[in-house]
């Protein structure tokens, strides 16, 4: 009996963060509150006189190194373990930085060492978020994930203030700061690497949760069935963060018409920081009540909604109503996406398949940006509504990857 009411009392206890994820979350906000590179790699480009051409092969050599350290990491970290793949990406990062703030005047060396500090940037995404979903938190996978987007939003917020602070001209600076807080990075790693490399062995150690048990009748059609999930979650993502990541240049291009249009579109950005800071662990909570695929489904859509209601609108208060829709979205299918490779994968795949994750979500962020220019300046409304007709297929393709063959959806609780 007390062994019971010991039970009823934990159980409605709030599940707390175990130490490896404040770790990850924290390493996470120092990399991102000096990774400048990321946030004004264009403006940067401009500066040391690239052209037009130039610039676009600039940008897209940084693209495809992206996509590259992406998969790099997520391999890596199945090999050798997700710790030491982010303690040994942070060390790389600080001579490479270094050198760039060395060089940033020397147009074809900048763009060599701005290409592998995106590379190896980008490769800590797999294995950072290996570590938080594979971490020992009690609750649902996805109000983990919204709290360590917590501290990569806030960096993300600190890196345009340091910059308007330090100078946007002055890039030698900003990259040696940056090299320096790859430094710190590493340094706060190391120091922790017992306590990370114990969480990273747990999770491996952890089967997969029942609900994703296959039956030994079927394993081999089973095998082939999940792995077709966790590649159409890949996919869907990979679609959606394109979708995402054209309202960079699509949502810019179509408030311009408005009058005070740069000012609002400045404010835009505000509110979805905000939003996304605020709201994102709250509405974590109640969307871990749905199914994962409903969830993820129902995220894309509305960011695609979003977009297109700020798109067309003629008024600020229309077109901040369509950015705070866009940024529910947001909030809603970013963590799911994570959470969902967790929970369709094996521990030892996760990292993998985590690393495949940030992949398609750097192809989406290479090609997102141009489908947005050209299809705004081409036909404003017909380009909106593609947007909102994609969005809602990409949406039902997530949903329908999260049914079984007897036509119920999977979930762990």
């Amino acid at each position: 009996m007390h062994a019971l009411t010991i039970a009823v009392i934990d159980r409605r206890k709030p599940a707390s963060f175990p130490p490896e994820v404040w770790i990850v979350s924290v390493t996470t906000f120092l990399s991102r509150s000096v990774g400048f590179l990321a946030l004004y790699s264009t403006v940067f480009y401009k500066s040391i006189g690239l052209g037009a051409s130039a610039l676009s092969l600039a940008l897209f050599a940084a693209g495809f190194a992206g996509v590259l350290g992406s998969l790099v990491g997520g391999w890596s970290a199945t090999r050798f373990g997700s710790t030491d793949v982010l303690i040994a990406g942070s060390l790389l990062n600080v001579p490479l930085l270094f050198v760039l703030g060395l060089v940033s005047s020397e147009p074809v060396w900048a763009i060599m060492s701005a290409s592998l500090s995106v590379a190896v940037t980008q490769s800590f995404a797999g294995p950072a978020a290996a570590l938080i979903t594979g971490s020992g938190y009690r609750g649902d996978t996805v109000t983990v994930v919204a709290f360590h987007r917590i501290f990569l939003s806030s960096g993300v917020t600190v890196a345009p203030i340091v910059v308007a602070v330090v100078g946007e001209d002055n890039f030698s600076t900003l990259f040696f700061l940056s090299s320096l807080g790859s430094l710190l990075t590493a340094v706060l790693l190391l120091s922790e690497r017992p306590r990370l490399r114990a969480s990273d062995k747990r999770a491996r150690m952890r089967g997969r949760a029942p609900e994703f048990d296959a039956l030994p009748a079927v394993a081999t059609e089973y095998d082939t069935f999940g792995a077709a999930r966790l590649w159409a979650v890949v996919g869907v993502f990979g679609t959606a963060m394109a979708i995402y990541a054209q309202s960079m240049s699509g949502t810019p291009l179509s408030v311009e018409r408005i009058s005070g249009g740069a000012q609002l579109y400045g404010i835009l950005i505000v509110v979805n920081s905000i939003f996304i800071i605020a709201f994102e662990l709250p509405l974590s909570f109640m969307t871990s009540k749905l199914r994962w695929n409903y969830a993820l489904g129902l995220g894309i859509l509305v960011t695609g909604l979003g977009l297109a209601v700020c798109g067309l609108g003629t008024s600020w208060s229309v077109c901040i109503f369509g950015f705070v829709l866009f940024s529910l979205g947001e909030a809603i299918f970013i963590p799911q996406a994570s959470a969902a490779i967790a929970k369709l994968s094996s521990p030892s795949e996760n990292p993998r398949y985590q690393g495949y994750l940030s992949a398609a979500q750097a192809i989406g962020f290479a090609v997102g940006p141009g489908i947005g220019a050209f299809g705004v300046l081409h036909d404003l409304s017909l380009y909106w509504a593609l947007v909102v007709q994609i969005s809602f297929v990409t949406g039902a393709v997530a949903v329908i990857a999260g049914v079984n063959k007897n036509r119920s959806p999977d979930r762990v609780e």
